[in-house]
């Protein structure tokens, strides 16, 4: 049985070395034969140096170069591609996951006869406002995804091949990989794992913002629903309002005094209403557009290794 272990770098020069040695400690005990594949997404720092320093003393260490940063998703696919063992292991470079929990994940695997065991924080980490904004974040996903999506997933994982193969056959782009992870089907089976909360990130609020929006739109057409029944209670209440006002008027004869305030209000309503909806139906547009140009996810500059 062979086992792969990808993960990305990105200022990782400083945890490299233990990420490397930890892993191996437990894949020994596991007496497991492996493969080790750290993607380079555009590091700045010295990480490719310290792997070349392992690739020296170890031939089932590779290190693959992205031509640029395109991200940790993006890295972390293009590692899960090269991947060749017969169960496959990712997690984060940054050793916030700890390497040991790859030893009960595994047999957790082994013995439920599962695809796929995930790591899963009973809290999320962080400060109160990014645990509040994270937990709004997954009620909204859950009331507006067509697919359940585990809460709180972290990258540290133990995959099948079949549910991998399964997982690279999806093309978007785009695409936060919680959601494709699940559309993947395959039993799956969550295991708690402790993830502290190591300060500053450089997923800032923007980045966040962006992979919240990319996420609810990639995986629901509610947002566009959502807008059709707006429009058509609008549109009711509209006509029953102007039944109204002409029965009042021919029968009861009521005279009606209707200031410039409350036109403005309905005017400014409206537009808000309709400015809202363009931009939704825009965000879909500008997505199937991204689909349609087709580039790559990432785009591989060298591999490394001493095959």
């Amino acid at each position: 049985m062979k086992l792969s272990v990808v993960t990305s770098l990105y200022d990782s020069e400083k945890v490299v070395g233990d990420f490397y040695l930890r892993h191996l400690k437990v894949i020994k005990k596991l007496n497991l034969d492996y493969e080790f594949i750290f993607v380079d997404d555009g590091s700045p720092d010295e990480s490719c140096l310290k792997v070349e320093e392992v690739l020296e003393k170890d031939d089932r260490v590779k290190l693959i170069k992205l031509s640029r940063n395109f991200g940790q998703h993006a890295a972390m696919f293009a590692g899960l591609g090269y991947a060749k063992g017969d169960v496959i292991y990712a997690a984060d470079c940054d050793l916030e996951e700890a390497p040991e929990n790859l030893s009960e994940m595994y047999l957790l695997y082994t013995k439920s006869g599962s695809d796929v065991v995930y790591g899963v924080t009973e809290e999320r980490s962080g400060d109160f406002v990014r645990s509040f904004l994270g937990k709004c974040f997954y009620d909204l996903l859950d009331f507006a995804s067509e697919v359940k999506i585990p809460r709180n997933q972290a990258w540290q994982r133990v995959m099948s091949r079949r549910y991998l193969d399964a997982l690279l056959s999806f093309k978007e782009v785009n695409s936060l990989p919680i959601g494709l992870m699940a559309l993947s089907g395959f039993e799956q089976l969550s295991y708690t794992i402790e993830k502290p909360y190591k300060g500053a990130t450089s997923y800032n609020f923007l980045k966040r913002y962006k992979l919240a929006l990319d996420c609810l739109l990639s995986y629901s057409t509610k947002p566009l629903v959502a807008i059709v029944f707006f429009g058509f209670i609008i549109t009711l209440i509209s006509f029953l309002c102007a039944v109204s006002i002409v029965v009042q008027k021919t029968i009861f004869q009521n005279q009606f005094d209707i200031g410039w305030p409350s036109i403005v209000i309905v005017i400014l309503f409206m537009g808000g209403v309709q400015l809202v909806s363009s931009g939704v139906i825009g965000l879909y547009v500008s997505k199937t557009y991204d689909q349609v140009k087709n580039r790559p996810k990432y785009i591989i500059k060298d591999v490394v290794d001493n095959s």
